[in-house]
């Protein structure tokens, strides 16, 4: 399909094939769910830290539950 150049997380260029649209579709899932697993592990630790120990500990076990369960589709 196409051939691209993106940036590692050391900064430097690397070239990347993409060689069918399912592959592109698959390549941009991964990258999207790793973002919202950061975005949710920011929230989570917020979210622990202004509720307090023992809300928080319910709280990170449901999100961990619904990260479990959002992983394994």
């Amino acid at each position: 399909m196409g051939v691209g150049t993106v940036l590692t997380k050391a900064g430097q260029n690397s070239k990347l094939t993409i060689g069918s649209r399912e592959e592109a579709a698959t390549l941009m899932q991964k990258v999207l769910r790793r973002r919202v697993m950061i975005s949710s592990a920011r929230q989570a630790v917020a979210g622990f830290i202004a509720v307090g120990a023992v809300q928080g500990v319910k709280y990170l076990g449901k999100k961990m539950t619904k990260a479990w369960n959002s992983s394994s589709k």
